[in-house]
């Protein structure tokens, strides 16, 4: 099996990452201003879910990464994700930032916080805490490459639909895709490094393909329960069709 230099692996990976599906019909009709109040709130209080799970994933990178250098940039990742305020930054943690997210939405605080998730949206949480238990130290924190590698992008785009499409949204509850904007630049210049630096063997490199897949199939399933629960009940047999057509 043929081992590809650093460059070539993260191409590699970036078109598996681009490659496996096509955009999902939550993001077609987010993206382009389609969803209603009710269906962003639906997939704000499940998404939600994730982002206040988020040190379950990001404490086992941590604990399992045998090199102090980069122990420590994990561990700074984690404090922004756990409140940045906290050593005078200027967000608080994001699980807060999307609480106030809900908020603009119109989804009181309480009941972002005590919501009880989708069943598929619980189930994909625990799918990603047991591929990073369960892959090298390097692949654990190269499936990263998925979720934060593409975040300054995908941030930036939703933020710019949700003010585009939805101007009833108050502009400083969009702080959550701002910060990511921001942040997840250099957690995916970081992630790459790390991805190009330690996975340089062809079995970790395959490792690294299948947890890549694996990452993107875990994000489509929570896309996919949000779907299926809130937006295609409400959509003419046509018009799902034409959306689900365009997904496969």
């Amino acid at each position: 099996m043929e081992v590809l230099a650093p460059e070539a692996l993260i191409d590699d990976l970036r078109g598996v990452l681009r490659g496996r599906y096509p955009v999902h019909p939550v993001r077609q009709l987010l993206l382009g201003g389609e969803l209603t109040r009710e269906q962003l709130q639906g997939w704000a209080k499940n998404q939600f879910h994730e982002f206040r799970n988020i040190h379950r994933f990001f404490g086992i990178r941590y604990q399992k990464c045998p090199i102090q250098a980069l122990r420590r940039m994990l561990l700074e990742n984690m404090v922004e994700e756990e409140g940045e305020d906290l050593f005078g930054g200027e967000y608080p943690s994001h699980a807060e930032l999307w609480t106030r997210f809900g908020e603009g939405l119109g989804i009181p605080r309480e009941e972002m916080q005590g919501y009880e998730p989708l069943p598929g949206i619980k189930a994909a949480l625990e799918m990603y805490v047991q591929l990073v238990q369960q892959s090298h130290w390097a692949v654990a924190i190269g499936t990263g490459l998925v979720f934060e590698g593409e975040g300054p992008k995908r941030m930036g785009e939703e933020r710019q639909a949700l003010e585009t499409n939805y101007p009833w949204i108050p502009s400083e509850a969009l702080a959550f895709f701002r910060a990511h904007e921001y942040h997840d630049e250099g957690h995916g210049d970081f992630i790459v490094e790390v991805i190009k630096e330690h996975i340089m063997d062809a079995g970790l490199q395959e490792e690294m393909r299948a947890a890549v897949r694996t990452r993107v199939d875990i994000m489509w399933l929570q896309n996919e329960s949000i779907y299926q629960a809130f937006v295609r009940p409400q959509l003419s047999p046509e018009a799902a069709g034409r959306l689900e057509a365009a997904a496969n």
